[in-house]
């Protein structure tokens, strides 16, 4: 893959690490659409959930931040519900 000029990272908190890395392991399912223009990476670090976003366009970090960021909801309200 050539260098993608265009990066953004988040850190997510979490209570405890376990429950950042039930977050990452839901994350990791969904593939990120357009892979040859954009990349994103999750990991954890402690209790914080990174995610790192590179792009071919500043509009393609944005995007895949949003669809990122809408999967995160879920996961974490789903977590706040039975953990």
């Amino acid at each position: 893959m050539s260098e993608l000029p265009h990066s953004i990272t988040l850190r997510i908190p979490f209570s405890d690490a376990s429950l950042a890395d039930i977050a990452k392991q839901s994350l990791e399912v969904d593939p990120v659409l357009s892979g040859d223009k954009v990349q994103l990476t999750v990991a954890v670090d402690g209790r914080y959930l990174v995610a790192t976003c590179n792009g071919d366009t500043l509009r393609m970090v944005r995007v895949s931040i949003n669809g990122f960021m809408d999967s995160l909801i879920l996961v974490t309200r789903t977590l706040e519900a039975f953990a």
